[in-house]
């Protein structure tokens, strides 16, 4: 009996770390990304105050572009089924070249694997809970209210090679994603 609550608590423990680490993990991609979007604007705009900044449609776009690289980079680590991913934003396609209202904060990733498995569904949902929380400490109404940070689409070879689905974006002349990893 006290080894099964011994190796309970050892669990416990186990997991209490990893959600730790993945916050942790939250907080360094959040500011690494907003560090990387100050740095895209000149001086002034470096030197504003951040809730300032988070309205604006253009520092949230490179925000959002920074998140993504260092999410791929997290996952890649993370699952070795991950073969690519690619960062797309509806608001960037031509068409949309006007903003109206506040900036979207929704970070789309394709992810390419070799197969779909459960743990890397299960670190994403858990990885975005974890940058949901983060994003809600930003000072901006739009961050405080999100319910979820990333928009994640697994899609395999062969849905690439048939153009199946959201592979298909790959191959589009609008709104072709970029490769981040």
């Amino acid at each position: 009996m006290a080894t099964r609550f011994v190796e309970a608590v050892e669990k416990q423990e186990a997991s209490m770390t990893s959600v730790a680490s993945l916050q942790e993990i939250a907080e360094t991609i959040q500011g690494d990304a907003l560090q990387y979007a100050r740095s895209r604007f000149t001086q002034p705009l470096r030197a504003a105050e951040l809730a300032e900044v988070l309205q604006r449609h253009d520092f949230v776009d490179y925000f959002k572009f920074s998140v993504a690289e260092n999410v791929a980079r997290t996952l890649a680590a993370f699952d070795e089924h991950v073969q690519a991913v690619h960062y797309f934003d509806p608001t960037l396609a031509s068409d949309a070249a006007t903003y109206h209202g506040a900036p979207d904060t929704t970070v789309n990733l394709l992810i390419q694997v070799g197969s779909n498995s459960a743990a890397l569904k299960s670190f994403i949902a858990a990885l975005d809970g974890a940058l949901t929380q983060q994003a809600r400490t930003l000072p901006s109404p739009v961050f405080a209210s999100l319910a979820s940070t990333l928009n994640t689409i697994l899609i395999t070879e062969e849905d690439v090679v048939q153009k199946r689905g959201y592979a298909a974006l790959l191959s589009s002349l609008y709104l072709k994603p970029r490769q981040v990893w």
